[in-house]
């Protein structure tokens, strides 16, 4: 489930909960008539047997799917609405006759496997779900790259606002993006000359990442000086660090999650050992910017802190429901502070809850996202895989926080102004006061 960006839990494995999904049959339309056909002013056939290659394709490809979901998506049930499905005879004829009219009268060249993916792109768009997605297998091998951790690149952290802008929330010290001039707040505009408006930030990272030696030129917007420039740097390989951490005052341990991967789970379990032996007595939680991640990380984090209790539960497609929970046997003993912002979304919404409504945590910053959906994967037999929606999640207390967010318990704009001028992080700084009263 999920987990990145999105609550979307994916790794090298099926997500671990697992729940059954259904589909809708789609609506049919009339094909052109042969009379119509014939009226058209008719040109020479190009060479290339674009025509039968696509048809046989297309057919074959439906096939493959059809089977591939039922068969291999391990614990998944397809239901068809009333036994007919997608791939039927009509629509196979009208996808065809599409291509044929491409072939023969299109002044363009068409690739074959753009435009079978294009049509499995167009299905998941027309699903009505936001955060439906169609993966070819490089694309879906990006993805669970980026949960892996390991991976060569830049070294820059990007995330997508509301408005679907890619932007870089952070680099690493040290780091290709950070010695190219890379700054948070860059909002990526083109990738080695290529446009990247319409893609998602999994998609936007791919394009980012290749051969250790290799350069990629990014292409960004920056708001701060309201002008666009190209940022040089040079690919190398990278351990991706998911949480930093340190002591702000002698007893104020601070731990920053940038997002919920599989390699974030140790690397909280060693923030807040490390932070423990330094007198830690105390901690504020930084979720800003997090946008998410996989679902198996979140509970593996809060697990570690958190009292016994209802971490949060789920309804799925069919009305059922499922609680995840806590056993309370490494309970924080501490007073704990969230920061929360726009961004902060998904798990990390379910992890602000969780320890809120359990009288753990207050939480201090602004509203969060609002995103109250869970993702899942599902895996296709030639390595693509598609992403939907699977179910609805609730806060402890019962709450639906899809489209209406979190609200904190101690509002605090952020200052960008004083943070470009010095440095200056006032809702941090809100978050020691109140710890320290």
């Amino acid at each position: 489930m999920e987990n990145q960006e999105n609550l979307t839990d994916i790794s090298a494995g099926l997500p671990e909960e697992a729940q059954a999904a259904g589909t809708e049959t789609a609506e049919i339309t009339e094909q052109p008539s042969q009379e119509e056909t014939d009226k058209k002013p008719k040109k020479k056939k190009k060479k290339h047997p674009f025509g039968a290659g696509f048809a046989l394709g297309m057919i074959l490809m439906l096939l493959i799917c059809a089977a591939a979901v039922f068969f291999l998506c391990i614990g998944r049930v397809l239901y068809v609405s009333g036994g007919q499905g997608l791939a039927d005879a009509e629509i196979i004829a009208k996808a065809n006759t599409i291509a044929s009219y491409l072939q023969q009268y299109s002044i363009y060249d068409y690739d074959e496997t753009a435009l079978r993916e294009g049509m499995l792109d167009g299905l998941m768009d027309a699903t009505g779900d936001k955060y439906a997605e169609y993966y070819n297998a490089e694309e879906l091998a990006a993805v669970f790259n980026d949960y892996d951790g390991n991976f060569y690149g830049i070294g820059a952290l990007i995330k997508q606002n509301l408005d679907g802008e890619v932007y870089i929330s952070g680099v690493y010290e040290d780091s290709p993006a950070e010695k190219s001039g890379l700054t948070a707040g860059d909002v990526i505009v083109a990738v080695d000359g290529e446009d990247v408006k319409g893609l998602d930030r999994y998609e936007v990272a791919a394009k980012m990442r290749g051969e250790k030696g290799t350069e990629v030129v990014i292409t960004v917007y920056r708001a701060s000086t309201d002008e666009t420039i190209e940022c040089r740097a040079v690919r190398d390989k990278l351990k991706k660090i998911d949480v930093e951490y340190r002591m702000v005052t002698d007893d104020i341990g601070y731990i920053q999650i940038k997002d919920f991967d599989d390699i974030a789970i140790d690397q909280f379990t060693d923030a807040l050992a490390t932070l423990k032996v330094l007198g830690m007595k105390d901690m504020i939680i930084d979720l800003r910017g997090n946008t998410g991640g996989l679902l198996r990380a979140a509970l593996g984090i809060i697990r570690q802190i958190m009292c016994k209790g209802v971490i949060f539960s789920t309804e799925d497609s069919a009305g059922e429901k499922t609680l995840f929970e806590c056993d309370g046997t490494k309970e924080f003993q501490g007073r704990i502070v969230i920061l929360t912002d726009g961004y902060t979304a998904s798990a990390s919404e379910i992890m602000t809850a969780a320890l809120r409504d359990n009288g753990m945590a207050v939480s201090i910053g602004t509203n969060t996202y609002g995103k109250g959906l869970v993702q899942d994967f599902f895996y296709l037999s030639d390595g693509s895989g598609i992403k939907f929606t699977t179910d609805q999640y609730f806060t402890p207390n019962g709450e639906a926080i899809n489209g209406v967010g979190i609200a904190p318990d101690i509002e605090v704009e952020f200052d960008y102004d004083a943070y470009m001028e010095d440095g200056t992080d006032n809702q941090l700084d809100a978050a020691i006061e109140y710890l320290e009263k």
